[in-house]
């Protein structure tokens, strides 16, 4: 068996892994990452996509999804294999999927046709995403994803006690820390607050998926009599979350359950914290809500990963934007107790001392 580094080398960046096996080969994941003009997509052969017989996603972020279409058009006709959220995400349709949620439980072994074996857990970073572990003639491969086991609203299935000759493992933050999960989430917060006493409404431009709700879970907690405005793809969001329980922990639902959310005025802007489903600012409508927010001298924070070439990383060179991390990864310290509380015979973690040094691993 060998694996094929495909995505961005040693950078949490357009994911993509390319997997020979004696009898079948298959991909896991297959980002798409447009602040890099020109080399968006992976770097997978032609070949390489006619022979996948699946490819496995762990979630629907773009960096993780977004180069289906590329590979359906060119030549790719496996079977993709993901589960029912992240196949309500994705901005396109999948044809005859596989759904790993009717494969098997989570942490229960399944067989697919070719000799491959799947086992997945939800990882905590939306709903629907997992980690995977893909066996094929007694070698086997672990992709954690994105994986967060501190996450506030969504739910994980631990990476505890399993075995893989090869391991993915997530290490979006590296060695750096920026300050623990607690005083990055308490420095926002005040931040936010600052500004609301200051008169001065706040703009958090959010993943469609993931972040916004574990953030909008602390502002509900700590700042409960703030108005809370978003667009309608987030209020239709938090609304989805009793169709999705089984990817929220339960404490959550309760927690946001009564969180009152107004869609954001078209006519004014009112003093509160506005949730925007646009991290890099793509669309016309969000550059206009952050003019309309900036001429009421509002704030703009950003928390997670501001795209280069974007409309976000405008905002942020011209000093119009604050940035204040958020952490939904895992810091190379996160990572190397995840590895202690497994056997995984090789590792490889992206932004740490265990990033890859080679192209090809054979297993």
């Amino acid at each position: 068996m060998k694996l094929y580094l495909t995505g961005k080398p040693c950078t949490q960046k357009r994911h993509c892994y390319f997997v020979e096996g004696r009898d079948a080969s298959f991909m896991v994941d297959c980002g798409y990452q447009r602040g890099y003009k020109g080399d968006e997509r992976p770097h997978l052969t032609s070949e390489q996509i006619r022979a996948s017989r699946y490819l496995f996603l762990s979630h629907s972020h773009e960096n993780q999804s977004g180069a289906l279409p590329y590979l359906i058009s060119n030549g790719f006709t496996g079977r993709v294999v993901l589960t029912t959220e992240t196949a309500r995400q994705l901005p396109f349709p999948v044809d005859d999927p596989i759904v790993l949620e009717g494969l098997c439980l989570p942490r229960t072994p399944a067989r697919l046709p070719g000799g491959i074996t799947v086992e997945w857990g939800r990882s905590g970073h939306c709903s629907g995403s997992v980690w995977l572990r893909l066996t094929e003639e007694e070698r086997t491969l672990f992709f954690s994803g994105d994986y967060y086991d501190s996450a506030r609203v969504h739910a994980v299935d631990p990476i505890v006690g399993l075995s893989a000759d090869l391991a993915v493992l997530d290490c979006d933050y590296g060695a750096q820390r920026s300050g623990s999960r607690r005083e990055q989430i308490d420095a926002l917060m005040d931040a936010i607050s600052r500004a609301l006493a200051d008169g001065r409404p706040v703009l958090l431009p959010v993943p469609r998926f993931g972040r916004g709700l574990g953030l909008l879970s602390y502002i509900s907690e700590r700042l409960p009599h703030t108005d809370v405005f978003a667009d309608m793809h987030f209020i239709k969001e938090l609304g989805h979350l009793d169709a999705t329980a089984m990817w929220v922990r339960p404490q959550a639902l309760e927690m946001l359950g009564d969180v009152f959310v107004r869609a954001i005025p078209q006519n004014f802007i009112a003093l509160g914290v506005y949730f925007l489903s646009d991290p890099q600012l793509d669309a016309p409508d969000a550059v206009e809500l952050v003019r309309r927010i900036l001429i009421c001298g509002g704030r703009v924070i950003f928390t997670g990963t501001v795209e280069p070439n974007s409309n976000a990383a405008l905002l942020m060179h011209a000093g119009k934007a604050q940035f204040l991390r958020c952490a939904v990864h895992c810091t190379q310290e996160d990572m190397l107790r995840i590895a202690a509380q497994n056997d995984f015979k090789k590792v490889i973690a992206y932004n740490s001392d265990y990033a890859p040094t080679q192209q090809v691993y054979e297993v």
